[in-house]
């Protein structure tokens, strides 16, 4: 690692998307929630409260995320229950379930 110089980890990639998308929904009076419910292996990473609205984000590296059994698991409850799911891995995709969220 010359030059000070690192490798960015595929945390740090979900994270700066994560925190990114964050911001987005916070400067429209929104409430981007991190839940970890007990049983929540594989829960969405994110819950967006905006405008009367409820859906729910998981965030992935850019092109490189897998999504596990348990992710698909979680989906398929919520979107049964009536919610928006969204895997993202992209500013576009977010701004694209947000656009989405809001027409509903």
């Amino acid at each position: 690692m010359d030059g000070g110089t690192r490798r960015v980890t595929k945390i740090e990639l979900e994270r700066a998307l994560e925190d990114r998308c964050t911001a987005k929904i916070e400067a429209r009076g929104g409430l981007c929630l991190k839940l970890r419910p007990p049983t929540g292996r594989g829960f969405p990473d994110r819950v967006v409260l905006l405008a009367g609205r409820c859906w729910f984000a998981e965030f992935k590296r850019p092109k490189l995320g897998v999504v596990a059994k348990q992710q698909t698991a979680w989906r398929m409850m919520l979107t049964l229950a009536g919610f928006g799911v969204y895997t993202v891995d992209n500013d576009a995709q977010f701004d694209a379930a947000m656009d989405r969220e809001m027409k509903r």
